[in-house]
Protein backbone atom coordinates (compact mmCIF):
# COMPACT_ATOMS: atom_id res chain seq x y z
CA UNK A 1 0.00 0.00 0.00
CA UNK A 2 1.35 3.17 -1.17
CA UNK A 3 1.40 6.50 1.55
CA UNK A 4 2.58 9.88 0.87
CA UNK A 5 5.60 11.36 2.34
CA UNK A 6 5.86 15.41 3.21
CA UNK A 7 9.80 15.24 1.55
CA UNK A 8 11.66 16.19 -1.13
CA UNK A 9 15.06 16.77 -2.38
CA UNK A 10 15.07 20.13 -0.83
CA UNK A 11 13.85 19.25 2.40
CA UNK A 12 16.36 16.52 2.93
CA UNK A 13 19.13 18.47 1.96
CA UNK A 14 18.05 21.32 4.63
CA UNK A 15 17.56 18.69 7.67
CA UNK A 16 20.47 18.53 9.12
CA UNK A 17 21.02 14.76 7.66
CA UNK A 18 24.41 13.01 8.07
CA UNK A 19 26.86 13.46 5.01
CA UNK A 20 28.49 11.22 5.67
CA UNK A 21 28.08 7.29 5.80
CA UNK A 22 29.34 6.48 9.29
CA UNK A 23 27.36 8.41 10.53
CA UNK A 24 24.08 7.12 8.71
CA UNK A 25 25.21 3.72 10.20
CA UNK A 26 25.36 5.58 13.64
CA UNK A 27 21.81 6.78 13.36
CA UNK A 28 20.32 3.52 12.25
CA UNK A 29 21.87 1.96 15.34
CA UNK A 30 20.82 4.69 17.65
CA UNK A 31 17.26 4.52 16.15
CA UNK A 32 17.40 0.79 17.37
CA UNK A 33 17.96 1.44 20.92
CA UNK A 34 15.55 4.09 20.49
CA UNK A 35 13.38 1.68 20.21
CA UNK A 36 14.60 -0.37 24.05
CA UNK A 37 16.50 -2.73 22.05
CA UNK A 38 19.76 -3.87 24.05
CA UNK A 39 21.17 -5.72 21.02
CA UNK A 40 21.74 -4.07 17.76
CA UNK A 41 23.27 -6.25 15.23
CA UNK A 42 25.20 -4.52 11.78
CA UNK A 43 26.05 -6.58 8.75
CA UNK A 44 27.86 -5.32 6.02
CA UNK A 45 27.70 -8.28 2.87
CA UNK A 46 30.38 -7.73 -0.32
CA UNK A 47 30.55 -8.90 -3.18
CA UNK A 48 34.03 -10.79 -4.07
CA UNK A 49 35.13 -7.39 -6.31
CA UNK A 50 35.49 -5.70 -2.57
CA UNK A 51 31.88 -3.73 -3.42
CA UNK A 52 29.37 -3.58 -0.72
CA UNK A 53 25.98 -5.35 -1.99
CA UNK A 54 23.54 -4.49 1.33
CA UNK A 55 23.82 -3.32 4.61
CA UNK A 56 21.25 -4.44 7.65
CA UNK A 57 20.61 -3.05 11.41
CA UNK A 58 19.19 -5.27 12.92
CA UNK A 59 17.84 -4.73 16.79
CA UNK A 60 15.38 -6.32 19.22
CA UNK A 61 13.44 -3.41 20.26
CA UNK A 62 9.83 -2.72 20.33
CA UNK A 63 9.77 -2.66 16.83
CA UNK A 64 7.53 -0.11 14.87
CA UNK A 65 3.88 0.28 15.76
CA UNK A 66 1.65 1.20 12.77
CA UNK A 67 0.22 4.18 14.28
CA UNK A 68 3.21 6.51 14.18
CA UNK A 69 3.77 5.53 10.75
CA UNK A 70 2.36 9.10 9.47
CA UNK A 71 4.72 10.88 12.25
CA UNK A 72 7.76 9.28 11.51
CA UNK A 73 7.73 8.24 7.66
CA UNK A 74 4.91 10.50 6.44
CA UNK A 75 5.45 14.32 8.40
CA UNK A 76 8.67 14.45 7.80
CA UNK A 77 9.22 18.25 7.94
CA UNK A 78 6.66 18.56 10.67
CA UNK A 79 8.90 15.95 12.44
CA UNK A 80 11.58 18.09 12.51
CA UNK A 81 10.10 21.33 13.77
CA UNK A 82 7.72 19.05 16.69
CA UNK A 83 10.27 16.37 18.09
CA UNK A 84 11.36 18.02 20.89
CA UNK A 85 12.89 15.27 23.04
CA UNK A 86 13.56 15.42 26.76
CA UNK A 87 17.64 15.16 27.58
CA UNK A 88 17.73 11.86 28.07
CA UNK A 89 20.41 9.10 26.34
CA UNK A 90 17.35 6.40 25.28
CA UNK A 91 16.06 8.76 22.86
CA UNK A 92 19.05 9.49 20.72
CA UNK A 93 17.94 8.83 16.88
CA UNK A 94 16.40 11.57 15.05
CA UNK A 95 13.16 9.45 14.34
CA UNK A 96 11.43 10.26 10.89
CA UNK A 97 14.12 12.59 9.59
CA UNK A 98 16.64 9.90 10.46
CA UNK A 99 15.26 6.95 8.72
CA UNK A 100 15.73 8.76 5.66
CA UNK A 101 19.43 9.16 5.47
CA UNK A 102 19.56 6.03 3.82
CA UNK A 103 19.80 7.76 -0.06
CA UNK A 104 22.96 9.29 0.83
CA UNK A 105 24.76 5.97 -0.51
CA UNK A 106 21.83 3.22 -1.52
CA UNK A 107 18.78 3.69 -3.54
CA UNK A 108 16.28 1.49 -1.11
CA UNK A 109 15.40 0.96 2.38
CA UNK A 110 13.00 -1.92 3.45
CA UNK A 111 12.16 -2.18 7.41
CA UNK A 112 11.08 -5.59 8.72
CA UNK A 113 9.17 -4.95 12.08
CA UNK A 114 7.78 -7.29 14.68
CA UNK A 115 5.80 -5.68 16.85
CA UNK A 116 3.23 -6.63 19.82
CA UNK A 117 -0.49 -5.56 19.37
CA UNK A 118 -2.78 -7.06 22.03
CA UNK A 119 -0.64 -9.70 23.09
CA UNK A 120 0.06 -10.75 19.58
CA UNK A 121 3.00 -10.68 17.49
CA UNK A 122 2.39 -9.52 14.12
CA UNK A 123 4.92 -8.44 11.22
CA UNK A 124 4.81 -6.36 8.36
CA UNK A 125 7.84 -4.81 5.93
CA UNK A 126 7.90 -0.54 5.24
CA UNK A 127 9.50 0.32 2.09
CA UNK A 128 11.01 3.62 0.78
CA UNK A 129 13.07 4.27 -3.31
CA UNK A 130 15.72 6.64 -3.14
CA UNK A 131 13.82 7.90 -6.74
CA UNK A 132 10.29 7.71 -4.98
CA UNK A 133 10.87 9.51 -1.56
CA UNK A 134 7.66 11.24 -1.93
CA UNK A 135 6.02 7.71 -0.94
CA UNK A 136 6.32 5.08 1.41
CA UNK A 137 4.81 1.47 0.72
CA UNK A 138 3.69 -0.90 3.34
CA UNK A 139 3.40 -4.61 3.08
CA UNK A 140 0.50 -6.92 4.32
CA UNK A 141 0.29 -7.38 8.05
CA UNK A 142 1.12 -11.00 8.60
CA UNK A 143 1.09 -12.92 12.39
CA UNK A 144 4.33 -14.01 13.89
CA UNK A 145 5.98 -16.56 15.82
CA UNK A 146 5.91 -15.33 19.54
CA UNK A 147 9.66 -16.93 19.81
CA UNK A 148 10.63 -14.82 17.36
CA UNK A 149 10.29 -11.47 19.98
CA UNK A 150 10.11 -8.02 18.44
CA UNK A 151 12.58 -5.94 17.02
CA UNK A 152 13.13 -4.07 13.49
CA UNK A 153 15.78 -4.80 10.40
CA UNK A 154 16.41 -2.41 8.20
CA UNK A 155 18.22 -3.01 5.03
CA UNK A 156 20.03 -0.83 2.88
CA UNK A 157 20.47 -2.10 -1.15
CA UNK A 158 21.80 -0.62 -4.03
CA UNK A 159 24.87 0.71 -2.32
CA UNK A 160 26.88 3.45 -4.41
CA UNK A 161 29.95 5.26 -4.02
CA UNK A 162 31.39 2.81 -0.50
CA UNK A 163 33.53 -0.18 -0.91
CA UNK A 164 34.01 -2.98 2.04
CA UNK A 165 36.89 -1.19 2.90
CA UNK A 166 35.40 1.90 3.44
CA UNK A 167 33.38 0.03 6.53
CA UNK A 168 35.42 -2.95 7.11
CA UNK A 169 38.53 -0.89 8.73
CA UNK A 170 39.46 -0.15 12.12
CA UNK A 171 38.49 3.55 11.78
CA UNK A 172 34.71 2.46 11.43
CA UNK A 173 35.17 0.50 14.44
CA UNK A 174 37.04 3.61 16.35
CA UNK A 175 34.36 5.46 15.14
CA UNK A 176 31.49 2.92 16.73
CA UNK A 177 33.54 2.97 19.82
CA UNK A 178 34.00 7.08 20.33
CA UNK A 179 30.43 7.03 19.19
CA UNK A 180 28.33 4.52 21.63
CA UNK A 181 30.81 3.51 23.77
CA UNK A 182 29.39 5.97 26.99
CA UNK A 183 26.22 4.83 26.20
CA UNK A 184 26.99 0.86 26.56
CA UNK A 185 29.14 1.36 29.90
CA UNK A 186 26.38 3.53 30.88
CA UNK A 187 23.80 0.26 30.11
CA UNK A 188 26.44 -2.12 30.96
CA UNK A 189 24.38 -3.80 33.33
CA UNK A 190 21.62 -4.60 31.35
CA UNK A 191 23.95 -6.11 28.77
CA UNK A 192 23.62 -3.77 26.06
CA UNK A 193 25.95 -4.59 22.94
CA UNK A 194 26.47 -3.62 19.22
CA UNK A 195 27.62 -6.72 16.98
CA UNK A 196 29.42 -5.72 13.96
CA UNK A 197 29.33 -8.93 11.73
CA UNK A 198 28.95 -10.78 14.45
CA UNK A 199 31.81 -9.07 16.19
CA UNK A 200 31.38 -8.19 19.57
CA UNK A 201 32.12 -4.15 19.62
CA UNK A 202 35.00 -3.08 22.11
CA UNK A 203 35.03 0.50 23.72
CA UNK A 204 38.16 -0.67 26.18
CA UNK A 205 40.53 0.92 24.10
CA UNK A 206 38.95 4.25 24.38
CA UNK A 207 39.40 4.85 28.08
CA UNK A 208 42.29 6.48 29.27
CA UNK A 209 41.33 6.60 33.44
CA UNK A 210 38.53 4.78 35.46
CA UNK A 211 38.31 5.29 39.04
CA UNK A 212 35.18 4.43 41.56
CA UNK A 213 34.50 6.15 44.80
CA UNK A 214 31.44 6.54 47.19
CA UNK A 215 29.26 9.32 48.64
CA UNK A 216 27.19 9.39 51.68
CA UNK A 217 25.70 12.13 52.47
CA UNK A 218 23.36 13.25 55.50
CA UNK A 219 20.63 15.45 55.80
CA UNK A 220 19.45 17.63 58.56
CA UNK A 221 17.33 14.66 59.70
CA UNK A 222 20.67 12.46 59.99
CA UNK A 223 19.45 10.56 56.87
CA UNK A 224 21.99 9.09 54.94
CA UNK A 225 22.34 8.89 51.40
CA UNK A 226 24.32 6.72 49.81
CA UNK A 227 26.37 7.49 45.85
CA UNK A 228 28.49 4.99 44.01
CA UNK A 229 30.27 7.31 41.99
CA UNK A 230 32.15 5.85 38.53
CA UNK A 231 34.46 8.10 36.84
CA UNK A 232 35.75 7.70 32.91
CA UNK A 233 37.91 9.35 31.43
CA UNK A 234 38.15 8.95 27.74
CA UNK A 235 40.69 9.07 25.25
CA UNK A 236 39.32 11.48 22.90
CA UNK A 237 35.51 12.87 22.01
CA UNK A 238 32.52 10.74 22.43
CA UNK A 239 29.46 10.58 20.87
CA UNK A 240 27.50 12.87 23.82
CA UNK A 241 28.86 16.14 25.80
CA UNK A 242 29.85 15.32 28.88
CA UNK A 243 27.27 14.39 31.67
CA UNK A 244 26.50 13.62 35.22
CA UNK A 245 24.48 10.53 34.86
CA UNK A 246 22.03 9.45 37.49
CA UNK A 247 21.21 6.07 37.44
CA UNK A 248 18.29 4.44 40.47
CA UNK A 249 18.62 1.27 42.33
CA UNK A 250 17.78 -0.79 38.88
CA UNK A 251 21.23 0.74 37.25
CA UNK A 252 18.39 2.32 35.10
CA UNK A 253 19.27 6.33 33.54
CA UNK A 254 16.76 8.48 35.17
CA UNK A 255 18.63 11.77 34.47
CA UNK A 256 21.55 13.45 33.08
CA UNK A 257 23.13 16.61 34.11
CA UNK A 258 25.93 18.14 31.86
CA UNK A 259 28.86 18.73 33.63
CA UNK A 260 30.38 21.68 34.50
CA UNK A 261 33.73 21.00 32.65
CA UNK A 262 32.23 21.20 29.01
CA UNK A 263 33.49 24.40 27.63
CA UNK A 264 37.21 23.48 28.10
CA UNK A 265 39.78 23.53 25.13
CA UNK A 266 42.37 21.23 26.73
CA UNK A 267 40.70 17.73 25.91
CA UNK A 268 39.44 16.34 29.30
CA UNK A 269 36.85 13.99 27.40
CA UNK A 270 34.95 12.27 30.62
CA UNK A 271 31.80 11.05 31.68
CA UNK A 272 30.68 10.31 35.56
CA UNK A 273 28.25 7.58 36.29
CA UNK A 274 25.97 7.90 40.16
CA UNK A 275 23.91 5.27 41.43
CA UNK A 276 21.75 5.65 44.08
CA UNK A 277 18.72 4.57 45.74
CA UNK A 278 18.12 8.38 46.04
CA UNK A 279 17.30 8.46 42.50
CA UNK A 280 14.49 5.64 42.89
CA UNK A 281 11.70 8.81 42.27
CA UNK A 282 14.09 10.98 40.59
CA UNK A 283 12.78 12.02 37.06
CA UNK A 284 14.42 14.08 33.99
CA UNK A 285 12.13 16.81 34.84
CA UNK A 286 13.73 17.34 38.43
CA UNK A 287 16.69 18.69 37.05
CA UNK A 288 16.62 22.72 37.14
CA UNK A 289 18.85 25.31 35.43
CA UNK A 290 18.80 26.72 38.95
CA UNK A 291 19.85 25.46 42.15
CA UNK A 292 17.61 27.57 44.05
CA UNK A 293 14.74 25.40 41.86
CA UNK A 294 12.01 24.18 43.75
CA UNK A 295 13.63 20.44 43.17
CA UNK A 296 11.43 18.61 45.23
CA UNK A 297 8.35 18.58 47.49
CA UNK A 298 10.43 17.74 50.76
CA UNK A 299 13.50 20.04 51.68
CA UNK A 300 15.79 17.22 52.78
CA UNK A 301 15.71 15.66 49.16
CA UNK A 302 16.74 19.64 48.02
CA UNK A 303 19.57 19.71 50.14
CA UNK A 304 21.19 16.38 49.63
CA UNK A 305 20.73 16.87 45.77
CA UNK A 306 23.12 20.40 46.51
CA UNK A 307 24.97 18.67 48.69
CA UNK A 308 25.58 15.60 46.25
CA UNK A 309 26.54 18.54 42.85
CA UNK A 310 28.79 20.34 44.79
CA UNK A 311 30.32 17.33 46.09
CA UNK A 312 30.70 15.59 42.20
CA UNK A 313 31.87 18.90 41.26
CA UNK A 314 34.68 19.18 43.81
CA UNK A 315 35.34 15.50 42.47
CA UNK A 316 35.34 16.40 38.64
CA UNK A 317 38.02 19.25 39.54
CA UNK A 318 40.26 17.02 40.86
CA UNK A 319 40.00 14.63 38.19
CA UNK A 320 40.40 17.46 35.78
CA UNK A 321 43.45 19.44 37.54
CA UNK A 322 45.21 15.90 37.84
CA UNK A 323 44.37 15.46 33.60
CA UNK A 324 45.96 18.98 33.12
CA UNK A 325 49.42 18.19 35.80
CA UNK A 326 50.20 14.58 34.36
CA UNK A 327 49.47 15.54 30.64
CA UNK A 328 47.74 18.48 29.30
CA UNK A 329 49.92 21.12 30.85
CA UNK A 330 52.96 19.61 29.15
CA UNK A 331 51.35 19.92 25.49
CA UNK A 332 50.33 23.62 25.79
CA UNK A 333 53.78 24.00 26.85
CA UNK A 334 55.41 22.46 24.28
CA UNK A 335 52.64 24.33 21.96
CA UNK A 336 53.80 28.09 23.31
CA UNK A 337 57.27 26.53 22.33
CA UNK A 338 56.29 25.40 19.09
CA UNK A 339 54.40 27.90 17.73
CA UNK A 340 57.10 30.76 19.57
CA UNK A 341 55.30 32.52 21.83
CA UNK A 342 57.58 32.52 24.55
CA UNK A 343 59.97 35.54 24.66
CA UNK A 344 63.06 35.30 22.78
CA UNK A 345 66.28 33.91 25.27
CA UNK A 346 69.96 33.30 24.38
CA UNK A 347 71.80 30.39 25.67
CA UNK A 348 73.40 32.26 28.80
CA UNK A 349 72.36 30.82 32.50
CA UNK A 350 70.92 33.39 33.07
CA UNK A 351 68.40 33.79 30.16
CA UNK A 352 67.84 29.53 30.72
CA UNK A 353 67.09 30.28 34.56
CA UNK A 354 64.29 33.31 33.29
CA UNK A 355 62.86 30.85 31.15
CA UNK A 356 62.57 28.19 33.30
CA UNK A 357 60.72 30.61 35.91
CA UNK A 358 58.47 31.27 33.38
CA UNK A 359 57.76 28.19 32.18
CA UNK A 360 56.96 26.88 35.82
CA UNK A 361 54.48 29.70 36.80
CA UNK A 362 52.86 29.44 33.53
CA UNK A 363 52.26 25.85 34.49
CA UNK A 364 51.18 26.38 38.08
CA UNK A 365 48.31 29.39 35.82
CA UNK A 366 47.05 26.29 33.65
CA UNK A 367 46.70 23.91 36.34
CA UNK A 368 44.83 26.71 38.08
CA UNK A 369 42.35 27.19 35.35
CA UNK A 370 43.35 26.48 31.26
CA UNK A 371 40.54 28.83 30.59
CA UNK A 372 43.13 31.79 31.21
CA UNK A 373 44.83 30.70 28.00
CA UNK A 374 41.92 29.84 25.66
CA UNK A 375 40.09 32.15 23.12
CA UNK A 376 42.97 34.71 22.69
CA UNK A 377 45.10 35.37 20.14
CA UNK A 378 48.52 34.56 19.55
CA UNK A 379 49.75 37.68 19.45
CA UNK A 380 48.16 38.69 22.55
CA UNK A 381 49.52 35.67 24.39
CA UNK A 382 53.07 36.49 23.14
CA UNK A 383 52.65 39.89 24.41
CA UNK A 384 51.10 38.54 27.69
CA UNK A 385 54.03 36.33 28.30
CA UNK A 386 56.70 39.22 27.37
CA UNK A 387 55.10 41.33 29.83
CA UNK A 388 55.40 39.07 32.49
CA UNK A 389 58.68 37.71 32.06
CA UNK A 390 59.53 41.55 32.41
CA UNK A 391 58.07 41.91 35.42
CA UNK A 392 59.48 38.97 37.00
CA UNK A 393 62.86 40.41 36.68
CA UNK A 394 61.68 43.68 38.41
CA UNK A 395 61.66 44.12 42.18
CA UNK A 396 57.44 44.29 41.78
CA UNK A 397 57.67 40.40 40.93
CA UNK A 398 55.20 39.42 43.97
CA UNK A 399 52.04 42.06 42.81
CA UNK A 400 51.63 39.25 40.14
CA UNK A 401 49.96 37.28 42.19
CA UNK A 402 47.14 39.45 43.29
CA UNK A 403 46.57 40.20 39.19
CA UNK A 404 45.96 36.76 38.64
CA UNK A 405 43.70 36.66 41.97
CA UNK A 406 41.99 39.07 40.62
CA UNK A 407 41.35 36.67 37.30
CA UNK A 408 41.24 33.38 38.44
CA UNK A 409 40.31 31.70 42.03
CA UNK A 410 43.12 30.21 42.85
CA UNK A 411 43.45 27.57 46.18
CA UNK A 412 45.10 28.12 49.14
CA UNK A 413 47.39 25.29 47.64
CA UNK A 414 48.36 27.05 44.32
CA UNK A 415 48.53 30.26 45.37
CA UNK A 416 51.16 29.07 48.27
CA UNK A 417 53.00 27.55 45.03
CA UNK A 418 52.81 30.64 42.50
CA UNK A 419 54.33 32.95 45.71
CA UNK A 420 57.13 30.40 46.11
CA UNK A 421 57.92 31.05 42.23
CA UNK A 422 58.02 34.42 42.61
CA UNK A 423 60.47 34.23 45.49
CA UNK A 424 62.48 32.60 43.96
Amino acid sequence: MKNNTKITNASIESAGLPKDAKHVIAEYIWNGFDAKATTVSVEIASNQLGFITSISIRDNGEGIQQETLDYSFGNFLDSLKKNKLKRSSYTRGKKGKGRFSFSLFATRATWNTIVKVDDQLISYRIRIDRDTKEQYDIGDIKSSAKDKGTGTTVTLEGIFGLTAATLDSGEFTDFLAQEFGWYLHLNRDWGYRILLNGKLLNYDNLIQETDSTTFTLYSIQENSYRFQVNYIRWKQQIGDRYYYYFLNSNKTEVAKLLSSFNNNAIDFHHSVYIESAFFDHFEQDDIAVSSDSNLFSEKEQQIIYRKLLAELRDFLDRKQKKYIREQAVTVKLEELEKKNLLPHYHSSDIDLKRKKVLLTLIQELYIADPRAFVGIKADLIRTYLGLLDLILQTERKQDILPLFENAIALSDKERETIRKILEK
